[in-house]
């Protein structure tokens, strides 16, 4: 039998070493920070958001050192929970992302709605209520309204677009978005949602900014061909998998979230690693 030629064993290691480096960019779970920058009339000066959607209770260093460290780097003016910050699956106590929580809500203003793993978990009002007793204002068919920098800003959450909750005054159901929604106001309005492929409903409410996560990317990306391969509630090649997306006077930032695989029976994300999401908003002059 012949020995492979030396131009044979050189194609065959550069192959080896691109299929490598191939996988190796394809699963990096290294956290990354993505910015959007937004500009409002509505707006003086400048206001920093930190947005942390879909956490699932992944660890990012100890005690969520790396996490905590890319906040404070952004000094933002308030941080913004997505939902899912829990995970139906992967914990029983979302010890986790509880860490992350107390350290945050110490140093800044912070707000929260649930995603559906907190809703499938059946514990959700257990977590709300821990959510309130460190500090978040927890957002569900509510408001806040908070002056950042001159500027009042009104931060609004649902759970979604169809919910539903009893009002003992009136005695009836009203919808959660239907309690947000004001079209004739002057505040810069932010509307927390986490599921993305609602935007049609969302934008009925009169809002300059609505945040989801929940698409986690598509899961899969291919660079520079496919933002996303699949995202629930949306099916394959899902239109808002993560980015920026303008609809007229309401912009649309999606997160590609920050879960990661925490076993090997997880489905992988491929080219999507977990990120943090920067958010500045501002005049346009």
């Amino acid at each position: 039998m012949s020995r492979p030629s030396n131009k044979k064993i050189a194609l065959i290691s550069a192959a080896v070493l691109a299929g490598g480096v191939l996988a190796a960019a394809a699963l990096d779970m290294r956290l990354t920070s993505v910015k959007y920058e937004v500009g409002s009339p509505k707006v003086s000066g400048k206001i920093t958001i930190a947005f942390i959607s879909d956490l699932h209770n992944s660890l990012f260093g100890k005690n969520q050192s790396e996490l905590i460290a890319a906040v404070e780097n952004m000094s933002p003016d308030i941080v913004i929970f997505g939902g899912d910050l829990a995970d139906k699956t992967q914990d029983l106590q979302p010890e986790y992302s509880f860490i992350l929580v107390r350290d945050l809500a110490a140093k800044y203003p912070c707000y929260y709605t649930i995603g559906n793993h907190e809703s499938w978990r059946g514990d959700s009002k257990r977590i709300k209520r821990q959510m309130e007793e460190m500090g978040v204002t927890v957002l569900e068919g509510n408001g806040d309204v908070i002056n950042i920098n001159g500027t009042e800003i009104e931060i609004c959450g649902i759970y979604d677009a169809y919910t539903a909750d009893y009002d003992e005054q009136s005695g009836e159901f009203i919808g959660q978005l239907e309690a947000v929604t004001d079209t004739d106001s002057d505040r810069y309005r932010i509307l927390l949602a986490h599921f993305p492929e609602q935007i049609e409903e969302y934008m009925t409410g009169g809002f300059d900014l609505v945040l989801s996560g929940h698409a986690h990317g598509g899961q899969w990306a291919i660079p520079g061909l496919i933002n996303g391969v699949y995202a629930p509630g949306q099916g394959f090649f899902p239109k808002y998998a993560g980015g920026m997306y303008p609809h007229g006077d309401t912009v649309h930032i999606v997160s590609r979230g920050l879960w990661k695989p925490s076993d090997l029976l997880a489905i992988p994300r491929l080219f999507i690693r977990p990120e943090l999401v920067e958010i500045t908003i501002s005049d346009y002059s």
